[in-house]
């Protein structure tokens, strides 16, 4: 048994790799209208999986006060989900059963998985074994992104990302809010390794994936991965310089890379006015400037439309229309019964008909209407706690957060908690949550030996 803790332990490792090709996959058979995607169901086989591993990782830990609190968590998730289940399948005007289980499925996704990592990397760490897995798995990921997005561009058999401006690319893989939001919160940890490995300028080779990778996000065209990758290089320069200041042995070495991540920034910033996403924000004023005179015609603009013009434009642009949706879900919420208020009203609150069931696509915003007062405070109280947790080792911890480690770690777990808010399909999204969770799993797991040792845990960092 203990075999198979760390034969699956070091399989997660691996699973991490293989994404970007079940992405790729899906997306493929997404736009062939295939619906059975091959990619959801390997993600469910392997969190089935992943739960066994988590028993008989609890039962070989034999730690039973911290297993009861454990196996309950997950009894009261399944009770709340079941209750959600019954009360939407009673009350709503159109239940689809395969849309509802389908949606329940990928929310447990991210609790499941994200507890499992952390036992791989708890069994990893033993033997260091982990230094050979973390994080250059998601490194050998995002580099495989960025293989397919410029493979899928220079063939121009990319997909749009914006099919109605014809405007930015999402490579092979179906959703660019998805694909946004893993090179986003991936990118951090990207520069964490590759700054680690640049031990000699000889290895300055390691930094033009990071070029790579910041030119395919930028394909992307959309808000999310550019505003990310400048939060990445901004968060490398600050911590370079404090290095720069604390270690007068290295200053050299640290002056070279100060001025590599500012050139860097500085290419972004000149690349700007060539990119999708400049162009998506002037074809968004132009929209509403057109929207605005067609109000004023016989043939008007829909509620929703008006709703969206009517909006703070800035809000507008950086949510993209996800207020409107927000409003509308709200009105149905009031409207649900105090059982649905306080266990959910499933996905996409009440719909008539399925062409008509719309996500507000930000995050904590689905999950409290999906989930309901009650069922919410259950699901996100994994979140809630790993946030918490990271926030106080940080403010106690404050002086040794600037090591390139702990300064990407911290950009990367922000990214994820920002852009579940900002762009959606974080948490919910097991493409997407997959990378949100092993950061997060790592970044507690060193939080803890920090705090119980009272030593940064150096050992666990980039393998040299």
């Amino acid at each position: 048994m203990q075999s198979f803790i760390k034969k699956y332990s070091i399989f997660l490792m691996l699973y991490i790799i293989f994404q970007p090709v079940l992405d790729a996959v899906t997306g493929t058979m997404m736009r062939f209208n295939i619906n059975i995607t091959f990619g959801v169901l390997i993600r469910m086989v392997v969190m089935a999986i992943t739960v066994f591993y988590i028993l008989l990782f609890l039962i070989l830990n034999r730690d039973n006060k911290h297993g009861f609190r454990i196996i309950g968590y997950f009894v009261l998730l399944a009770v709340v989900s079941a209750i959600s289940l019954a009360i939407n399948y009673k009350t709503k005007t159109l239940f689809i059963p395969s849309l509802e289980i389908t949606t329940l499925a990928k929310s447990l996704y991210y609790p499941i998985m994200l507890l499992g990592y952390f036992y791989a990397f708890e069994e990893l760490a033993e033997d260091r074994i982990i230094n050979r897995f973390f994080p250059k798995v998601v490194f050998i990921a995002v580099n495989i992104i960025s293989i397919i997005m410029i493979v899928a561009h220079f063939t121009n058999t990319s997909f749009s990302s914006y099919s109605y401006y014809k405007l930015g690319e999402s490579g092979w893989f179906f959703a660019a809010n998805e694909l946004s939001a893993i090179v986003s919160i991936s990118f951090p940890i990207m520069v964490w390794y590759a700054l680690k490995k640049i031990n000699t300028w000889s290895k300055i080779y390691y930094w033009l994936t990071i070029v790579i990778a910041i030119y395919s996000a930028l394909l992307i065209g959309t808000k999310g991965s550019l505003l990310a990758i400048v939060f990445g290089i901004c968060m490398a320069i600050l911590a370079a310089v404090i290095q720069f200041f604390q270690d007068s042995g290295r200053r050299k070495y640290m002056a070279g890379i100060i001025v590599m991540l500012v050139i860097t920034l500085g290419g972004i910033f000149a690349a700007y006015p060539a990119m999708a996403v400049s162009r998506t924000a002037e074809l968004h004023s132009d929209m509403i400037k057109y929207k605005k005179k067609q109000a004023k015609t016989k043939k008007g603009i829909t509620k929703d439309q008006k709703k969206y013009v009517e909006t703070n434009k800035t809000v507008s642009y950086l949510f993209s229309g996800r207020t409107v949706y927000f409003e509308n879900a709200a009105d149905n919420f009031s409207k649900a019964t105090p059982a649905q208020k306080a266990f959910g009203m499933g996905y996409a609150t009440n719909f008539k008909s399925e062409k008509k069931a719309k996500l507000v696509e930000m995050d904590y915003v689905d999950i409290f209407f999906q989930f309901g007062f009650i069922g919410t405070i259950v699901y996100l109280a994994p979140l809630a706690y790993c946030l918490i947790y990271l926030i106080g080792v940080f403010l106690r911890k404050f002086k040794y957060m600037w090591s390139f480690k702990w300064a990407m770690l911290v950009s990367s777990v922000a990214l994820g908690f920002g852009m579940a808010l900002m762009t959606g399909h974080v948490i919910e999204a097991p493409s997407v949550s997959i990378y949100f969770v092993t950061i997060l799993s790592y970044a507690m797991l060193n939080a803890r030996i920090f705090l119980r040792s009272g030593e940064d845990p150096y050992t666990i960092d980039v393998e040299e």
